[in-house]
């Protein structure tokens, strides 16, 4: 049993950094509601009778899925379930436990805070000045008045509240560049081609990932960027479920959220 403990514990830190790495939000990247797709395989279009009011599903009757790959997509997609169901849900559970809903929501506040610079950047580059003027004010309020970022004082600010987040991925998005390739890697889930260069875009961008360089070592970025996924996993955890739950294809239902989802990203 003790020979096993190293192992189990570099693959949570693994599991826990593919989340900050992932993170786009305090929740990531939201899955379809449970059992509520089909699937068109002659054309991969992927038809949702959701009827959530939720405005991140949007009103897509129709969603397009290229996925040239999908018997492997779909082998990682059954190995990433038994690491979630057997490593990363009860690190979840125990998680939520030991620490209280308060400190919780103060350790995502100052890491969103952190991630300043991708969405200034990016609300920029979409042409959007008037997102990069709230996203500077939110950031200075949030920074003093919220102590570091530790809580939200801007969101009582009409002018600074719900202001939409903004990533690389979104940005190529406007600027019409195509999903490409659904893929699912390991740990990490569910993406496409165009938010994998995104996700190097936002990592590019992201302060966390700065001390790699600066302190000469992907153990410095681990050590940063764990208690960010940590902070990420239940609300990962509770999305998967709610996806796959009852779902007839867990794995569609999946594919079918993440692009609702990101589409419905791009058009705010």
């Amino acid at each position: 049993m003790k020979s096993q403990l190293p192992f189990v514990a570099g693959l949570l830190a693994l599991v826990l950094a593919g989340c900050a790495a992932r993170e786009t939000d305090a929740t990531s990247a939201p899955l379809a509601p449970s059992g509520k797709s089909t699937v068109a395989a002659k054309d991969s279009i992927v038809s949702a009778s959701d009827t959530s009011s939720d405005d991140d599903w949007g009103d897509t009757a129709e969603v397009k899925v290229h996925d040239p790959i999908e018997p492997v997509n779909r082998g990682v997609f059954w190995a990433n379930h038994q690491l979630y169901t057997y490593i990363a849900k009860p690190f979840s559970t125990a998680y939520k436990f030991v620490l209280p809903d308060i400190v919780r929501k103060g350790i995502r506040n100052a890491y969103e805070n952190v991630r300043f610079p991708v969405r200034f950047v990016n609300h920029t580059l979409q042409g959007r000045l008037d997102r990069t003027a709230q996203e500077t004010g939110r950031f200075v309020v949030n920074s003093t008045v919220g102590v570091g970022g530790l809580m939200k004082p801007a969101d009582k600010v009409p002018a600074l509240a719900e202001v939409p987040k903004a990533d690389t991925g979104q940005t190529f998005a406007k600027w019409g560049v195509p999903h490409g390739p659904y893929l699912v890697f390991p740990v990490l889930g569910p993406t496409s081609t165009r938010d994998l260069v995104g996700t190097a875009g936002d990592t590019a961008l992201n302060p966390i990932a700065w001390l790699g360089f600066i302190f000469g070592g992907a153990a410095w970025t681990t050590a940063v960027s764990a208690p960010s996924g940590a902070h990420g996993v239940p609300d990962r955890m509770d999305t998967y479920d709610m996806a796959t739950k009852d779902a007839l294809d867990p794995y569609i239902s999946a594919r079918t959220g993440y692009i609702q989802y990101r589409n419905a990203q791009t058009k705010k």
